[in-house]
């Protein structure tokens, strides 16, 4: 066994993340491309009157987009740019860094990056050979500038996935623990880490909820019973 870079927790051997957060980059990767169409529709931005006589006054003219999305929609640079020297201090758009990444994982592999997507730039690229991702030196470097990149972008929308809970127990832990956040494609449990996918959840679930259900019913008798008594 190895440790994953990226929370510390146990991985495979021979990896350097583990699963779960190999499911969370995933999952990010999936959700981006859906975040972009969402990121173009609130660019616009709203007028307003100055306040009080006169105004406040400009120097110039206002912008008649919002500036952090621009900032977010901003196009890559053409080619590879690596902050070697550590001096990069603005955030980069989403196409920025998509393309950084998706270059280093192009010169990993030895080969010449697709052409761009526009609906998904790189993100599809980056998910289909997230295996190799997570065998990298890099994948944490990778792991925080996603995650960074998907707060921003959710700021910006107001569309934080949701958690939802379900009643089955964990397999594994047996805690009242499990569920699933929007985008995301596994059932996850929040005490110990388990990741199912659906049709195991659902199997599962058929497995351990009749008796369940039955003790609960054996139980809410049991309670009338000496209610009544």
């Amino acid at each position: 066994m190895s440790l994953c870079l990226i929370c510390t927790h146990p991985a495979e051997q021979s990896r350097t993340a583990c699963t779960r957060c190999e499911h969370r980059m995933r999952g990010w990767l999936g959700e981006i491309p859906r975040q972009l169409v969402l990121l173009t529709a609130s660019l616009e931005l709203g007028t307003r009157p100055a306040q009080g006589f006169g105004g406040a006054g400009r120097a110039h003219s206002p912008l008649p987009v919002r500036g952090d999305v621009l900032n977010l929609l901003g196009p890559a640079a053409p080619g590879p740019v690596r902050d070697t020297a550590g001096d990069q201090s603005d955030r980069q758009p989403v196409h920025a860094v998509l393309h950084a990444w998706a270059d280093q994982l192009a010169e990993d592999l030895g080969h010449m990056l697709p052409p761009i997507n526009p609906f998904a730039p790189y993100a599809d690229y980056l998910a289909r050979h997230l295996g190799h991702v997570v065998r990298s030196s890099w994948v944490a470097l990778m792991h925080a500038e996603l995650d960074d990149l998907v707060r921003r972008v959710r700021a910006v929308t107001s569309t934080e996935p949701r958690r939802r809970a379900l009643d089955a127990p964990c397999p594994a832990c047996q805690a009242f623990a499990l569920g699933r956040v929007d985008w995301e494609t596994y059932i996850d449990c929040e005490t110990c880490g388990l990741l199912l996918t659906p049709d195991e959840y659902d199997d599962h679930r058929a497995t351990v909820m009749p008796p369940l259900a039955r003790i609960g019913v054996l139980m809410a008798a049991h309670r009338l019973t000496q209610e009544a008594s």
